[in-house]
């Protein structure tokens, strides 16, 4: 197609990335926040790899952490994961001794999650990294648009 037929705007496939036009995506807001979780867990993975630690396997500990006995059922639906998806993760972590099921007192058919010692102290190392990481990919807000950032997507995502 030549540049005289082209739709207005329109670019040439050849143009490099930085040129692209894409006004269109960037008011689009869920293009805008997949951009946005898709840099923070390539950052994620740099900086906590030492640990170990994926975005999932955070999530999965930090919930465990500040809900000892949660169902596996009410952290899948909590952070939207699929329960078998869930399920393997969790036979992995428990397998390394990083959670224990425990069958509830209430009602023996239901289990219970909680952190060993080991995964204790794997997500206080995590804790740690956390906010530096945090103020790191937030450098280019202000303070006052981090927390308004958070406030926003927090009203938007109520959990």
């Amino acid at each position: 197609m030549s540049s005289k037929t082209r739709k207005p705007g329109a670019k040439s496939a050849s143009q490099p990335e930085s040129s692209l036009d894409l006004r269109a995506l960037q008011r689009t807001p869920g293009f805008m926040l997949r951009l946005a979780q898709l840099k923070f867990f390539e950052g994620f993975y740099e900086e906590f790899a030492a640990l170990g630690l994926t975005p999932a396997t955070y999530a999965i500990f930090a919930v465990i952490r500040d809900n000892p006995g949660v169902p596996p059922s009410s952290l899948a639906s909590l952070l939207r994961l699929r329960l078998p998806n869930l399920i393997k993760i969790l036979n992995e972590l428990e397998s390394s001794g990083f959670i224990k099921r425990n069958r509830s007192k209430s009602d023996r058919r239901a289990v219970e999650l909680v952190l060993t010692p080991k995964g204790a102290k794997l997500i206080e190392e995590g804790t740690k990294l956390t906010e530096p990481y945090n103020k790191r990919m937030l450098v280019p807000l202000t303070e006052t648009e981090q927390r308004t950032l958070l406030e926003l997507l927090n009203r938007m995502l109520p959990l």
